[in-house]
């Protein structure tokens, strides 16, 4: 999952005290999920150790000093290894690293840090978008056996369906982007759907600021007073949400 960026100057101070606070790894591996999707595995002692809970995010210090924000879909702490899906946003920093990685090029980065969580064993309704697939395979992996929905709003529904399959994400509604955000009217009767369908059921919000904050209305408009935990991802016409 791609995720919120973050200014240049933050990325200079990582760098400059980076023997401190960064976390070293290697790209292990670069598997093509889509045009504009794909999965880096990393490896490294920094990595050994780690206390992660499924819903952690880390701050990747770019090459090009920007630092840009990922949610791991894994951790093995024995040995070392987690992984990113990144989804490209377009010319972004964090965009041309994922196209340009290759296995052996360094990776930095800070965390685990705490972001979204799920309590084991309560169903949950995910509503998100590209960036949102790799907090969702992390919850999903967390709780397997817990109901979870994903309502997902997409650019493309060919290509996230692919991706999901390569990454053995359980089936997910995905939903088209159309002009004006006319989409998230039926985004927000499925989430209040699945809420109603699964008694108790945490309500996980994703992806878009402005998704967010339209289906946060929405559901609110229709009687579901349980605005749930959210964590926008990235924001239209903003560089730093974290």
């Amino acid at each position: 999952m791609v995720a919120d960026a973050m200014t240049s100057t933050k990325g200079l101070l990582l760098n400059a005290i980076g023997r401190l606070v960064l976390r070293d790894a290697r790209i292990t591996a670069v598997r093509q999920l889509g045009d504009d999707l794909r999965a880096i595995a990393l490896e490294g002692d920094g990595l050994r150790d780690v206390a992660w809970v499924p819903g952690d995010k880390v701050q990747v210090l770019l090459p090009t000093r920007d630092v840009r924000t990922y949610t791991p879909t894994a951790w093995d702490a024995a040995r070392g290894a987690t992984e990113l899906i990144v989804f490209d946003h377009g010319a972004s920093p964090g965009a041309s690293w994922s196209r340009q990685a290759r296995p052996g090029d360094r990776c930095r980065f800070v965390g685990p840090q705490r972001s979204l969580q799920r309590p084991r064993g309560r169903p949950a309704v995910l509503f998100g978008d590209e960036t949102s697939l790799g907090v969702a395979l992390a919850l999903h992996r967390a709780d397997p056996h817990a109901p979870l929905a994903c309502v997902l709003e997409v650019g493309s529904r060919a290509r996230v369906e692919a991706a999901a399959a390569a990454i053995e994400l359980p089936t997910a509604a995905l939903l088209a982007r159309t002009a004006g955000d006319g989409h998230l009217a039926e985004v927000a009767a499925q989430l209040e759907r699945h809420l109603g369908a699964h008694a108790g059921a945490q309500l996980l919000m994703t992806g878009r600021a402005q998704s967010i904050q339209a289906v946060r209305s929405r559901l609110r408009g229709a009687g579901v007073r349980d605005a749930g935990a959210s964590k926008p991802y990235w924001s239209v016409g903003k560089t730093g949400l974290d």
